[in-house]
């Protein structure tokens, strides 16, 4: 890995050609691939272990959603974070996935879950509403990824049985279904070719937004690519020089396995280089939650 990243010019817009605004990938799908693309990663990684329990966290995801049954669901017409994890529903969620994660714990993670399944139903409730308020400093480290999956969860169930927002003709930094900030930007393979969709760190929708422009700002005229070891790597840093902000770009065209959560997860160390350079990032991703507010 070189220590100094590689930068490349701006990609070309993608062709004028009609797409979805707004995509709800299937979860249960969602979250096996993620799974194993995470498994895929973590062979020979530095974050090997993390990498294979973040795999373990997105299968218990998957079978906990299995257990939904569709007609559980409210009749909001609306997402809201802050109210669903006010409500609860989250944390049957979490007992779920711990009857799953417990059994094959390492020596290591034991203790975590082992104090998730011994917090209070009210300490609970109190750890979801932070995070749905990104008062991250206010919940363990150790725990959020666990609190944040099942939280995400039920928020993910809610987006797929809710109406789609109105389009408003405005590309938006944040998620059109429930405010929250993406991950990453997709790039896509397939019927959706060249297509660049930024993927949501809650709800799991994704959202259009045309390439070449930044993200957070929509300046197009001083993005930056950063990349290790080439030109064409399959994840980059898209950072803009107007507003000093970042975000990764992850490209099915370059892997066609490459999952938003699990790519992100897997170079953090691009992260690293991007902040050395004096840029913010403003997405978050699930598995490696800030210790303070975005």
């Amino acid at each position: 890995m070189n220590e100094v990243p590689v930068r490349r010019s701006v990609p070309s817009e993608e062709s004028t050609r009609h797409f979805d605004p707004i995509l709800r990938p299937e979860l249960h799908e969602l979250y096996t691939a993620r799974a194993a693309r995470l498994r895929e990663l973590a062979a020979g990684h530095e974050l090997e272990a993390y990498l294979l329990l973040a795999a373990d966290v997105a299968q218990a995801q998957a079978q906990a959603q299995a257990t939904v049954s569709p007609e559980s669901r409210s009749n909001a017409v609306a997402v809201d974070p802050v109210e669903i994890a006010r409500q609860g529903t989250w944390v049957t969620h979490l007992d779920t996935m711990l009857d799953q994660l417990i059994p094959g714990a390492s020596p290591a993670i034991t203790p975590h879950l082992d104090a998730l399944r011994a917090m209070s139903n009210q300490a609970r409730l109190d750890a979801g509403l932070a995070l749905a308020q990104h008062q991250f400093h206010s919940v363990s480290q150790a725990l959020a990824p666990f609190l944040w999956a099942a939280f995400s969860l039920d928020v993910a169930l809610a987006a797929r049985t809710v109406p789609l927002p109105v389009a408003s003709g405005e590309e938006s930094p944040s998620c059109p279904v429930c405010s929250s900030a993406p991950v990453a930007s997709l790039i896509y393979k397939g019927t959706r070719q060249g297509l660049r969709y930024l993927h949501c760190s809650l709800c799991e929708s994704q959202w259009h937004m045309v390439r070449a422009k930044c993200t957070n700002c929509a300046d197009a005229g001083d993005l930056d690519y950063l990349s290790f070891d080439s030109t064409e790597a399959v994840v980059r840093a898209e950072s803009c020089g107007h507003c000093h902000s970042y975000l990764k770009v992850i490209s099915q065209e370059r892997e066609p396995n490459a999952e938003s959560v699990a790519d992100d997860l897997a170079t953090l160390v691009l992260d690293d280089a991007a902040s050395a350079e004096g840029y913010g990032r403003t997405g978050l991703n699930p598995f490696a939650l800030p210790d303070q507010a975005l």
